[in-house]
């Protein structure tokens, strides 16, 4: 199961933001730490890599969501 650590970034204003934590707190796969400003850091846990791209996809979808930073993938327990 890909792990990977992720910092969200939303956009500056408070609505919006708010409103894509909400979103966000509906992806299952991810866990939310708590917010630094713009900036939001989350695990996703997923079944493979593939899942784990499409999450990322689907976050960078949401409305209020700037951008998304990418900190690192452990999938070592994966099958090469």
């Amino acid at each position: 199961m890909p792990i990977s650590a992720l910092v969200i970034t939303l956009v500056d204003e408070p609505s919006a933001r708010e409103r894509a934590c909400r979103s966000l707190a509906q992806e299952t796969a991810l866990s939310l730490g708590p917010p630094s400003g713009c900036r939001l850091p989350a695990v996703a846990e997923t079944e493979s890599l593939l899942a784990g791209a499409e999450l990322l996809e689907r976050v960078l979808l949401i409305d209020g969501v700037d951008f998304v930073d990418l900190v690192s993938v452990d999938f070592s327990d994966q099958e090469a």
